[in-house]
């Protein structure tokens, strides 16, 4: 027998055996699937690799039109074209009642008429899970459809869009849980206020470089919040820009937050751009005061850190800044209001450059966390560990890093 015939009885055996175990029920075919479960299942793959399925049989034609999950990422410029034309041929052909859960990532540069239409298209009553993330806004504005605001589904909303967030008059999300915005501009006081008071299962927000320039305070009391995570970085660009006066001379935006027994994590990343109040935050557990050297000249950098490390006097967890910790030696008379924090039991104190461990605010925060167990110290790269017991009857580590 030659090496031809050889091989070709042993595929044929092959396939023979392949084909009886799926006839005795070892293996289970794509055609045996029930039809309710190809949508699902097409819904958990890449959008591309989803259409590609309507070659597999006939029954699997048309079922990527169909799929809950949809993420639409532009990837390079160069091909921006071409991702517009897959954009506009998926919103065209999809049943976008079917979306439960879409993402969109581009540049918008001129075209926000275009990504407006899409926005409407895509935006539809079933809509759970909504990521929107918008660069190179140019002229026209982006225009979010209004009936976005009054959503039932709606559970996790992220939001990502330098520009005047347009909101209207009636806002309401009663099963949103998670709501991340950033670089959004808030249009004024009385909208705004509007939104975060019309969020009662809110569990996790976060805000991270927005603008409130237009907005002269809002209080964000929610009952259900977990978690609050702001973060206010100036844009180093900005300085070349006009109205940067905002970052300096402009008077902040009062921010209150009403905690409840829910919150247990606050955090607050910034350059003491806007003022906060943090009120009823005896539940919080972990807490974050990363000041950073600022040049706004309307708020008072010692009152601001002390202000927020009193309210949260309760945490296990706290992680500052050196910057805020010197802040509180050049206000006089700071340091002896300095809280009790008897629940502490790891400190993280962040510095870009050698800590000035002479520094009296720095060593009353220690003297007045008597059960802290670990001491984390991160100055810029340098890092060395040290075990010492010997000077706490608590303390079991400090860290240098």
């Amino acid at each position: 027998m030659d090496v031809k015939s050889y091989t070709t009885r042993k595929r044929r055996k092959l396939h023979e055996g392949d084909q009886r175990a799926l006839n005795e029920g070892d293996g289970t075919q794509l055609c045996d699937l029930p039809p309710e479960l190809l949508p699902e299942i097409i819904s958990n793959l890449p959008l591309k690799h989803a259409i590609r399925t309507s070659v597999l049989s006939k029954v699997w034609k048309d079922k990527w039109t169909e799929v809950s999950k949809v993420e639409l990422e532009e990837e390079a410029f160069e091909k921006r074209q071409e991702f517009k034309d897959f954009v506009e041929k998926v919103l065209a052909v999809c049943n976008t009642s079917c979306f439960i859960k879409f993402s969109l990532t581009c540049e918008v540069s001129e075209d926000a008429s275009q990504v407006n239409k899409w926005l409407n298209k895509s935006i539809k009553a079933r809509i759970e899970d909504l990521k929107l993330d918008f660069d190179r806004i140019e002229n026209e504005l982006l225009v979010l459809p209004d009936h976005l605001f009054s959503s039932q589904s709606l559970i996790h909303f992220h939001l990502s869009m330098p520009q005047v967030m347009n909101l209207p008059p009636a806002i309401y999300f009663p099963n949103l849980k998670t709501l991340t915005l950033r670089y959004v501009v808030f249009p004024d006081t009385t909208p705004t206020q509007n939104l975060f008071s019309s969020c009662p299962s809110l569990e996790h927000l976060t805000l991270v470089d927005c603008h409130w320039k237009k907005v002269r305070a809002v209080d964000i009391a929610i009952p259900s919040l977990e978690s609050l995570t702001i973060r206010e970085w100036r844009d180093d660009d900005d300085a070349a820009k006009p109205g940067d006066e905002y970052y300096h001379n402009a008077p902040p935006c009062q921010i209150t937050i009403t905690g409840s027994r829910n919150l247990k994590t606050f955090s607050y990343d910034g350059d003491l751009i806007n003022d906060y109040f943090l009120n009823s935050s005896d539940s919080v557990t972990d807490g974050t005061v990363d000041a950073h050297t600022t040049t706004n000249q309307t708020l008072d950098a010692g009152q601001f850190v002390l202000k927020l490390v009193r309210a949260l006097s309760n945490v296990e967890k706290l992680s500052i800044t050196d910057f805020a910790v010197h802040a509180l030696c050049r206000t006089p008379n700071l340091i002896l209001q300095f809280p009790l924090l008897n629940n502490l039991t790891e400190l993280r104190v962040a510095s870009g450059s050698p800590l000035n461990f002479a520094c009296p605010s720095l060593l009353i925060l220690l003297r007045n966390s008597p059960n802290l167990q670990l001491i984390d110290f991160i100055m810029g790269q340098h890092a060395l560990r040290i075990n010492d017991t010997r000077n706490s009857a608590c303390l079991e580590m400090a860290r240098f890093r």
